[in-house]
């Protein structure tokens, strides 16, 4: 019986003018698009495999991301052959250099690349890619009065009356949208931002220290990419906000309108296949 044929590959994502963008390759031998893959060397693992095809075949650098599903079928020799695939994001974002077994590569609209791969199998990985879709609420909290008049621990510090009334309009700019989970600093006044909305969602909050005051950039970043197929609030400080949306900028993400730093503020990050490709901020649905 002819042994199993192991392969890994990854499926490559830059930002481009707020919408999602995906590398294909196209390999002579075959005469076929796809995403770039390719057989494990000898006591190679599945991802090394992956990373370094992605690099041969594209000569992009990537960050890798979530394992995608397996793909299994029979390979042109009638052998059982298995890929497995990681999504990633080009570190650069350049246009792809083809090296090996690969005579052109080409980044195309996530959206339009259906059309350009050749086998069923993939177009079927890229509807779960696009599944990937959910809507980031990042909240700063909302007004807590002086923190150098509170005598105590400033995790502590609850908010105040104008940010309770803050909290109530939070949980009313909410109506008729769709949350899956809240999530929050451990902080008292965080929590309290979006007790209100999660009591009318009968949701419980969820304390992340990833998203605490003082806490790494890169923690909450990772903590906003767990969070891509689900729509999700999640409030934090006044620190990492404007770090994180400068960084997705940064990356590639178009920034809608004005930027609203401002205690019960709230920025909508839209994604296309798990990453955020557009942002715009709300201002505080009661102003203090």
């Amino acid at each position: 019986m002819t042994g199993e044929v192991r392969a890994a590959g990854g499926v490559v994502l830059r930002r481009a003018d707020g919408h999602a963008q995906t590398v294909l390759v196209h390999r002579p031998r075959y005469d076929d698009w796809s995403f770039p893959k390719g057989k494990l060397h000898d006591g190679e693992s599945f991802l090394d495999a992956a990373i370094r095809e992605v690099r041969e075949e594209t000569g992009l650098t990537p960050r890798v991301g979530a394992e995608l599903p397996a793909s299994t079928y029979q390979d042109q020799h009638g052998a059982p052959k298995l890929v497995r695939y990681w999504l990633m994001e080009a570190l650069d974002g350049r246009d792809p250099r083809p090296t090996q077994e690969v005579d052109e590569a080409k980044w195309v609209p996530l959206d339009g690349a259906g059309a350009m791969l050749t086998y069923d199998r993939d177009r079927e990985m890229l509807d779960a890619i696009l599944a990937r879709d959910g809507t980031a609420y990042v909240v700063r909290h909302a007004k807590a009065g002086d923190r150098r008049e509170w005598p105590g621990d400033d995790r502590l510090r609850p908010l105040s009356k104008p940010g309770r009334r803050q909290a109530r309009g939070l949980a009313r700019f909410f109506d008729g949208r769709s949350i899956d989970r809240i999530l929050s600093s451990p902080a008292v006044r965080c929590v309290e931002t979006v007790r209100t909305l999660a009591e009318s969602r009968s949701l419980a909050v969820e304390l992340h220290e990833e998203f605490e005051e003082g806490a790494s950039l890169e923690g909450a970043l990772h903590l906003l990419d767990r969070l891509a197929s689900e729509d999700a609030v999640l409030c934090g400080h006044g620190d990492l906000i404007p770090a994180a949306i400068d960084h997705l900028e940064g990356r590639g993400a178009v920034v809608i309108g004005q930027r609203n730093w401002k205690k019960g503020s709230i920025w909508i990050l839209e994604r296309e296949a798990g990453l955020v490709v557009r942002a715009r901020s709300v201002p505080p649905i009661h102003p203090v």
